[in-house]
């Protein structure tokens, strides 16, 4: 009996070992994903966190809005050129955890402009991009 309980727990860690390495690491963005998509990553977790400006009274409810935008933007699929920019716009929101409201007063990274003004041509047609002006901006910025 007691062979049958080693096996069968051998087989248990082959098959999550086998599991674990033809799984690869699912939050590491590879890009080439959409535009369209990345896009709407964005603008989804911009107006979350736009609503809790407004709704949320403690700063660790909005604290926790910035957290899930993070794990979503680690989540997304960043178009090829974005992949970098992704990164850095993961590392600001992270800053940003402790001091939630800091994100009103610090500018996010920008991406290249001519990246910033192809992505801003699609802002008024995402649905979820109610504003439309999150690239926009980021386009007509001057460094």
């Amino acid at each position: 009996m007691r062979h049958w309980i080693l096996l069968a727990l051998g087989l248990l860690s082959a098959g999550a070992l086998f599991l674990g390495a033809c799984g690869g690491d699912d939050d590491t963005p590879k890009g080439g994903g959409s535009d369209e998509d990345y896009l709407r990553a964005i603008c989804v977790g911009t107006t979350n966190f736009s609503n809790a400006l407004l709704s949320k009274t403690n700063p660790d409810d909005i604290a926790q809005v910035i957290k899930d935008f993070i794990e979503e933007m680690k989540k997304t699929n960043p178009p090829a050129d974005l992949v970098k920019y992704n990164q850095d716009f993961i590392k600001y929101l992270e800053d940003a955890v402790a001091e939630p409201t800091s994100l009103v007063t610090r500018a996010p990274p920008l991406p290249d402009k001519e990246v910033a003004r192809r992505i801003a041509a699609l802002e008024p047609t995402i649905t979820e991009c109610k504003d439309g002006t999150f690239f926009g901006r980021a386009a007509t910025e001057t460094p």
